[in-house]
């Protein structure tokens, strides 16, 4: 059964009907530092920002053990998972920013034909969609994947937060694809729903949905769909549903929750959804301000029912994701050749280009890197999107 979210339904579900005692039991959560539950498993859901294990949310979670799935339920490799993509995990208790994953899950917000590239506006458009770049956004740098081949009439994959508020989506994540895929697919919010015309907008695009499997009973405009399309466009600017599928997943109920997302739909500072999952924050304490449509935040706290029980909701600025950067911890699997200016950890290039590098002790520099050696990266995207220029070197 397809699971969405209406955004009149969040409004009626998301009311106070728990106390803030109740809140409080199981979680021993701080700022940065994770949260600790009682037992009953924990679930985070952000982008990837290290490896070394997965590092979402600040928190290093152990893949050893986790299934990997994709949007599909398709099983798929712990290689398959990579820097930017937006995941779910499943895990035991959060303690002290460390759990045991079970399960992750990654799913792409836009797979399609890029329609116009924009480089001056840091924009394109896939399906009709503006999709924008910051200095947090990752390019996949494997051959197939490079900045320079996202152009009119290729292919690409987005892994993307959506932005109600400005209708575009802001990625994390760009993988340019040469071949076309067997079917489109997006994840959006709906818009002047037409029940007649069996018609809907997303973004600045068209769908038209007769045929279509799986539709909601209770489709609506605010509702957040997951959609695969049929790559045939008769019609210039409208795209056919082949499929509606699940949006949000549907989570059990869980004592450690740590959320990163955009506000998808507000009523209320304390009534709204993140990445279009219901919060409840009628007993939350707010952190670097109050929420509203559009913006990033990072919720703490527990699920109940689909909805999220905050305990605290903190505002994140893109200075604050950006100098965050992304981390990489493991033996350095290669250097670059004539004394070295990058070398690959955890399958990414990581340049020693710039002047702020810093090399903590255990190391004086770049004579120190060598195949094998165990490091801790921190870093930024490269230009364009090729691998990372690391800030700071920690030989371990």
């Amino acid at each position: 059964m397809s699971i969405t979210w209406p955004q009149r339904g969040i409004l009626g579900v998301l009311v106070a009907t728990f106390t803030a005692a109740a809140l409080v039991t199981g979680l021993v959560a701080g700022c940065g530092g994770g949260v600790g539950t009682g037992g009953t498993g924990s679930f985070a859901s952000g982008p990837i920002t290290g490896f070394g294990s997965v590092i979402v949310n600040d928190i290093v979670f152990d893949d050893s053990g986790a299934s990997v799935q994709d949007g599909d339920g398709a099983v798929r490799a712990r290689g398959d998972l990579h820097l930017g993509m937006i995941v779910d995990i499943d895990s035991d208790a959060i303690i002290d920013g460390a759990a045991r994953a079970t399960r992750i899950r990654f799913d792409g917000a836009l797979l399609g034909p890029v329609d116009s590239v924009s480089p001056a506006a840091r924009s394109f458009s896939v399906l009709g969609q503006t999709v924008t770049l910051d200095d947090t956004t990752v390019f996949d740098e494997r051959p197939i994947g490079r900045l320079d081949l996202l152009v009119p009439g290729g292919w690409a994959e987005v892994h993307a937060l959506y932005d109600p508020a400005l209708q575009r989506f802001r990625a994390t994540r760009v993988e340019a694809r040469l071949v076309r895929p067997l079917a489109y697919r997006l994840r959006g919010v709906i818009a002047q729903l037409d029940p007649v015309g069996q018609t809907f907008r997303i973004g600045n695009a068209t769908f038209g949905y007769a045929g279509a499997a799986g539709v909601p009973a209770d489709l609506a405009n605010g509702q957040f769909v997951r959609l695969a399309l049929r790559t045939a466009v008769p019609v210039p600017g409208r795209y056919e549903v082949a499929a509606f599928s699940t949006a949000v997943r549907a989570v059990d109920d869980v004592d450690g929750v740590v959320v990163k997302g955009l506000v998808t739909s507000f009523a209320s500072r304390t009534s709204f959804a993140v990445d279009g999952r219901p919060v409840d924050a009628a007993a939350a304490r707010f952190v670097d301000g109050l929420p509203a449509l559009g913006l990033r935040v990072e919720v703490e706290g527990m699920l109940r029912a689909g909805v999220l029980q905050a305990r605290m909701v903190k505002l994140r600025s893109d200075d604050q994701e950006r100098d965050r950067g992304f981390e990489l911890r493991g033996p350095i699997e290669s250097v670059s050749a004539g004394g070295p200016r990058s070398f690959v950890l955890r399958g990414v290039t990581v340049h020693l280009t710039r002047a702020d590098l810093r090399y903590d002790p255990g190391g004086t520099g770049p004579a120190d890197l060598a195949v094998g050696r165990r490091v801790e990266v921190k870093g930024v995207p490269a230009p364009g999107g090729s691998g990372l220029e690391a800030t700071r070197i920690k030989f371990d």
